[in-house]
């Protein structure tokens, strides 16, 4: 199949790339400008801007296309307009961000999404062509605007539309560091200073998908025709049961030192951003990482051990050590826990 995927050259997208070319598809990427990340041999890079002259891809003709980078509802029918009618299908990279709240576990595609607000449209429309293809740029409305992705390209295309709603990304090249955060801070313990402060309870839930697990399921979805929408993640882990499989693949001496909800927050240390993959147990987002995915299961969404995500990555980033990681705690912040906490083995 002749194959389209736009921001072919990023985290998701390049996965999705490789993953179409060894299939033995016939793949080009849209990408804004120049690129550090090499394309596999066969791909055509196609040079356009989304959000302006799209009259290149009128030129040319796709069976299918796989969008990773639209945030607001104008650019999804900005492109389709230019792909025209005869495309196959289109497959949407969406967020489980779109449900908006997370009180009730469990979410599944039949659960009710909110709609975008004015307010959401008007700061989608007013944002500056060079922020637009940054999620960062849409705050708070990013989820609600996601839907409205969905929506336009469902009013445009009916049942030809595939919108994966995925949850947390991870694997080489990952742009977020959440899970990269943990990696590193376990693999660099120490015999000497071996303790590693973790959110309490060992039991919280985590949920996560490698990149190459979501490429897999949209190439399925492709071939096998599925429409609608999916969420598209793991089932819940244990983040005892994940920290102490980074201990085990980077054969780290750590010791896992446990801390309190309350003194974390208490500290006024961020969940999510100082500490990753943390959710805290009474907010909106309780139940972030415990969404259902009965639905993908079944249709045959794999996902793979979680050691053979960590290893590669674990490779990759001792090659980075020097590069700066989005998230984490800070020495300062990280003392101040392993003051307050009391030893756990998990």
């Amino acid at each position: 199949m002749r194959v389209l995927v736009v921001g072919g050259t990023g985290f998701l997208g390049g996965a999705l790339t490789e993953t179409f070319a060894s299939a033995g598809h016939e793949v080009s990427v849209l990408v804004r400008g120049n690129t550090n990340r090499s394309l596999p041999t066969g791909v055509k890079a196609i040079t356009a801007d989304r959000h302006g002259d799209l009259s290149i891809l009128q030129e040319q003709q796709f069976d299918w296309a796989f969008d990773t980078c639209a945030f607001e509802p104008d650019s999804v029918r900005h492109l389709l307009e230019a792909l025209g009618d005869k495309l196959q299908r289109y497959v949407f990279i969406s967020s489980i961000s779109a449900y908006g709240t997370f009180t009730k576990p469990l979410l599944n595609e039949q659960d009710a999404v909110p709609l975008p607000t004015e307010d959401d449209l008007a700061l989608a429309r007013n944002l500056e062509p060079q922020d637009r293809s940054s999620a960062h740029s849409y705050g708070a409305s990013y989820g609600r605007l996601k839907h409205a992705c969905e929506l336009a390209a469902a009013d445009m295309l009916g049942d030809r539309v595939t919108s994966l709603r995925v949850g947390l990304l991870v694997g080489v090249g990952d742009y977020s560091d959440r899970l990269t955060w943990w990696v590193r801070r376990i693999d660099q313990a120490t015999a000497d200073k071996p303790e590693v402060p973790a959110p309490a309870p060992a039991t919280r839930n985590v949920q996560m998908i490698d990149v190459r697990d979501v490429a897999e399921f949209a190439l399925a979805c492709a071939e096998e025709k599925r429409g609608g929408v999916w969420n598209v993640t793991s089932a819940p882990k244990q983040l005892g049961d994940m920290l102490q499989q980074i201990i085990s693949v980077s054969d780290s001496p750590a010791r896992l030192k446990w801390v309190d909800e309350e003194h974390i927050l208490e500290a006024d240390i961020q969940p999510w951003t100082d500490l990753p993959v943390m959710i805290p147990s009474a907010s909106d987002y309780t139940h972030f990482m415990n969404v259902d995915t009965a639905q993908a299961e079944t249709a045959g969404l794999t996902c793979r051990p979680l050691s053979e995500t960590l290893e590669p990555l674990l490779a990759w980033d001792r090659t980075r050590r020097d590069v700066p990681l989005k998230c984490g705690l800070s020495a300062e912040q990280e003392a101040a826990l392993l003051e307050e906490c009391s030893e756990e083995e998990v």
